[in-house]
């Protein structure tokens, strides 16, 4: 009868145990892992047929994570503004007061109004040229650039400055009720975008933003998405018709030393028409900063919903993932004991020599 005896080589034997050395090593760094954070070191592999439950609820908790952060960048923009408007309101609300205590010619003492008010002019400006993020905030969708000219600021298109278009219709000053009326006549029309000059227009030397229309049709405003299927149009633009007024009644009253004008009914009205210009442009501040707080309001609300829905979601998430602690710890120690015991074998093969049984 033949037999047959197969050896195994030194070398294939010590590959062998380098090789479950290895496995088991990797077996026991991953157990590691596992009890250390308390989740699968590889959740897919682990959940099997539940790995897909588990990839949406992270695309889903990704995506709620990513409008919070939105929602927060919004939340700060929405607070300067309303900050913002606010001082505005108040600079022009200063020369509203001094306006409407100096209506009346006869008891009239306008000494500084113009004054007054050509510095309220420059100071609401740079207010409404405040950027958040490098973005101007009261210029409309065109946010890369500063909405408004300063008072002696030349415009680039134009080449008129805000002082050259005024100084341009009333350099000459009132003589007359008639005069007086005539020339508001005309600013009206520079303010409402219908100048005999198109040039001198408020959206062409006064304001750079985004026009309120184009080609008849009105232009896009502001908005966000601030939760699934929730928009909200948040835009407050310096060309809208109340800033319009504000800036007409400023205008106004910088443009002319009221104190020069002589005649009384030119006097009423041309001061008259600017109080009234400014109170409806104060208001309609106002207004916006009302509108501009419950935009915030439902920014705030929106993202206390989707901070409740990332809990649920990390909830879920923790569910799936999270491994049973002692069953890591019990692998952990297997392979442990394992990796322990082929260390030793190891050693002692280390030892063993043919010298030792030639005796």
């Amino acid at each position: 009868m033949i037999s047959f005896v197969q050896t195994v080589s030194t070398l294939q034997g010590l590959m062998s145990r380098q090789r479950t050395t290895n496995e088991t090593m990797q077996l026991m760094l991953r157990a590691e892992q596992e009890v250390a954070t308390g989740r699968h070191a590889d959740p897919f592999a682990a959940l099997g047929s539940r790995s897909i439950e588990a990839l949406n609820t992270r695309t889903v908790y990704d995506r709620t994570e990513g409008q919070i952060e939105s929602n927060t960048l919004l939340q700060n923009r929405l607070d300067l503004m309303a900050t913002t408007l606010g001082n505005v309101r108040e600079a022009a609300q200063d020369v509203l007061t001094m306006a409407i205590t100096n209506t009346d010619a006869s008891s009239a003492d306008p000494k500084f109004l113009q004054e007054t008010a050509r510095d309220a002019y420059d100071t609401i400006v740079s207010f409404l040229n405040t950027s958040y993020n490098g973005k101007s905030m009261f210029g409309g969708v065109d946010s890369d650039r500063s909405p408004m000219n300063s008072w002696n600021q030349v415009d680039g298109t134009t080449g008129l400055s805000p002082s050259d278009v005024m100084s341009g219709l009333v350099g000459g000053g009132l003589t007359s009720g008639a005069d007086a009326a005539a020339k508001l006549a005309e600013i009206d029309a520079i303010f409402n975008g219908t100048p005999s000059d198109p040039a001198t227009g408020y959206e062409d030397t006064f304001f750079n933003g985004t026009p309120l229309q184009s080609g008849g049709a009105t232009n896009p405003r502001l908005n966000a998405t601030i939760d699934d299927n929730l928009d909200i149009s948040y835009g407050v633009q310096a060309n809208d018709p109340g800033f319009r007024d504000m800036m007409r009644g400023l205008a106004m009253l910088a443009s002319t030393d009221p104190a020069e004008i002589t005649d009384a009914d030119a006097y009423e009205s041309w001061v008259g028409a600017a109080a009234g210009a400014l109170g409806s442009g104060v208001n309609a501040v106002l207004a916006s900063e009302a509108r501009t707080g419950s935009m915030q309001k439902l920014v705030e609300d929106a993202n206390d919903r989707l901070s409740a829905k990332r809990e649920i979601l990390s909830l879920h998430i923790s569910s799936l993932e999270t491994v049973d602690p002692y069953e890591a710890a019990t692998r952990l120690t297997s392979a442990q004991t394992q990796l322990q015991a082929s260390y030793a074998v190891t050693a002692r093969l280390s030892e063993l020599s043919f010298l030792n049984f030639m005796r």
